[in-house]
């Protein structure tokens, strides 16, 4: 019984933990994740593979520009650094 109590105990006290912490995203964070993204889609064959690898880049978007629509200096710092990687997610 008490064993089972700690590692109830553990569970709860990884999952409080894990909650609690706030992932802070950088520009470069987000520019990097999106050029990942962009990759992934520039580089799969046409069919499902490809449709899949666009919708998940176009909600990231749309989720991006919903979180940050009121800042508008951070919204050019993502943009600056996309430019910086775009080229190379297309194999240029």
């Amino acid at each position: 019984m008490k064993k089972s109590f700690y590692g109830f105990a553990i569970i709860v006290l990884f999952v409080g933990l894990a909650a609690c912490s706030s992932k802070k995203e950088s520009a470069a964070s987000i520019a990097q994740e999106w050029c990942d993204l962009n990759g992934k889609a520039y580089k799969a064959a046409e069919g499902p593979e490809k449709e899949a690898a666009e919708a998940a880049r176009k909600k990231f978007e749309d989720n991006m520009e919903s979180k940050y629509k009121d800042d508008k200096a951070f919204m050019e710092e993502i943009g600056k650094e996309v430019e910086k990687c775009e080229d190379a997610s297309e194999g240029r």
